[in-house]
């Protein structure tokens, strides 16, 4: 392991310590575990953070990749997801929940803390094993409908998956606008930033009301109340405050819910194909909402249990203090508290300002050599060295304000009609895409998260436009081409 690369269309932003150790180091390992077990054409990666800043380094494979053996679980996804991994995912999660660290003593803390570490581990590698063959099984059926078509249009067998494959989602954010519409607190998430729109509505009878409807909605079992921008563990869950929900409802507010569109015509030749991909195909996005959202949320409440104990024994000034620790340095505090927990956590929130100032650095070790990665991967990763026209993922052309997104805080100053300049976007962010005129990102293909939601919305989108963000000053009005990939600052 000599090279570390970052990776700007996963990890834009800092990790906390212990957010990397747990999470991020378990991303790496189950993405290792499950190319194991399927027999991957690539090994994964292990992990690693630097002032904050995520580093991946890459894993060649221990054992032959079987191509067959890839191809059958990718077609096979639909059905395991349904008998394997669904169920078990949904399992870890209410064990996670039902785990109480403040109660025990030391040891069977530290037991809870081991059986926290399998969970998540075993949950991510589930993770994985879903989302690599659902990406496979795109290039299958992209393989075959260019064998029997030809490659004029590069996007035409994805929009047939993701016209079948789509689950937007929205009728219940429509919903939610409707109602506020009716009750007239409207007015209320109009004008008044989120933390402000919720104290506001507490204080009226209808605004609790909607409150009640809104809390419906973010029930922990459905998958929405774990939404947030991205995968760090400190920040709060939609559930704790829906900041990306109000701001969703906000923009729905003076827009129609959008026509049902028809299903897809599948050409005959590809129609048996057609029913396995796209049930795979569609897990692409929808297993957030069974593994990513409820599993962190999970995930976040044990470590947050753990630091409630730390904070009651007097090792740790506050609960929120729990994510300067690494994972190891966790588990020691539980059986053996030491006194110097507290100079640690400042010294490392020293170190994530020192990271901040710095910026990440463009790799650690060895300079990169030139390799070229699987075909799946360079469509959800994008290749890298893009210019500023980036690559056309959903065609269409879009000309409206320029939004430049580079945290939650910024949500509240998209409005219907602009066009989102962003580093990326997860899919916490696919309610806020229906009142977009256009989307450009600096990272990702043309199987990025970012482009597959755009197609869906048919919302004009660029993707891995490097130095969008800086390039394009936002409140400038831009025109966006999404079939060949131009950007216009006009």
């Amino acid at each position: 392991m000599t090279t570390w690369l970052p990776d700007p269309s996963h990890y834009p932003e800092q990790m906390t310590p212990l957010s990397a150790t747990v999470w991020f180091e378990a991303l790496g390992n189950g993405l290792h575990e499950a190319m194991r077990e399927l027999r991957g054409p690539f090994g994964g990666f292990r992990s690693r953070t630097d002032l904050g800043w995520a580093y991946e380094c890459v894993l060649p494979p221990e054992w032959e990749h079987e191509p067959e053996g890839v191809r059958a679980a990718a077609l096979a996804l639909g059905e395991t997801w349904e008998e394997r991994y669904r169920p078990r995912v949904w399992e870890i999660t209410r064990e996670l929940w039902d785990q109480r660290p403040e109660l025990p003593a030391p040891p069977e803390a530290a037991a809870l803390f081991d059986r926290m570490w399998e969970l998540v581990q075993e949950q991510w590698t589930i993770h994985f094993l879903t989302v690599v063959p659902a990406q496979i099984a795109a290039e299958i059926f992209n393989d075959r409908y260019v064998e029997l078509f030809g490659a004029g249009d590069p996007l035409a067998p994805y929009r047939l998956l993701e016209r079948a494959a789509a689950e937007r989602g929205d009728d219940e954010i429509d919903q939610l606008a409707g109602r506020a519409r009716e009750l007239r607190v409207d007015h209320l998430l109009r004008e008044h930033a989120p933390e402000h729109a919720l104290a506001r509505l507490a204080e009226l009878a209808s605004g609790r009301v909607w409150l009640d409807e809104l809390r419906a909605y973010l029930h922990p079992l459905g998958g929405a109340a774990g939404r947030v921008r991205w995968h760090e563990l400190s920040l709060p869950r939609e559930i704790e405050f829906p900041a990306l929900t109000l701001e969703a409802v906000r923009l729905r507010l003076d827009r129609e819910p959008p026509p049902v569109l028809p299903p897809p015509h599948v050409p005959e030749p590809l129609a048996e194909l057609f029913s396995p991909v796209a049930a795979a195909y569609r897990l692409k996005e929808t297993h957030s909402y069974h593994i990513d959202y409820p599993g962190l949320l999970a995930t976040r409440d044990v470590l947050r249990a753990f630091g409630r104990r730390l904070a009651a024994e007097g090792l740790v000034a506050d609960v929120d203090d729990v994510w300067m620790l690494e994972r190891t340095e966790l588990r020691e505090a539980l059986v053996a508290p030491g006194r110097g927990l507290r100079a640690l956590v400042v010294a490392r929130r020293a170190e994530l300002e020192q990271g901040l100032r710095d910026g990440p650095k463009p790799y650690l070790g060895d300079p990169p050599a030139e390799t070229e990665r699987h075909l799946a991967l360079e469509k959800f990763y994008g290749s890298a060295g893009a210019s500023l026209a980036g690559a056309g993922a959903s065609p269409g052309i879009g000309e409206g304000i320029a939004r430049v997104v580079s945290s939650i805080g910024d949500f509240g100053r998209v409005e219907p009609g602009d066009v989102l300049v962003a580093a990326t976007t997860t899919p916490a962010w696919t309610p806020l895409f229906d009142s977009l005129a256009a989307l450009v990102t600096e990272t990702g293909g043309i199987l990025s998260h970012a482009a597959i939601v755009a197609r869906e919305y048919g919302i004009p989108a660029v993707v891995g436009a490097a130095g969008a963000m800086s390039a394009i000053p936002d409140g400038a009005r831009v025109r966006v081409d999404g079939a060949t990939g131009e950007i216009t600052i006009l």
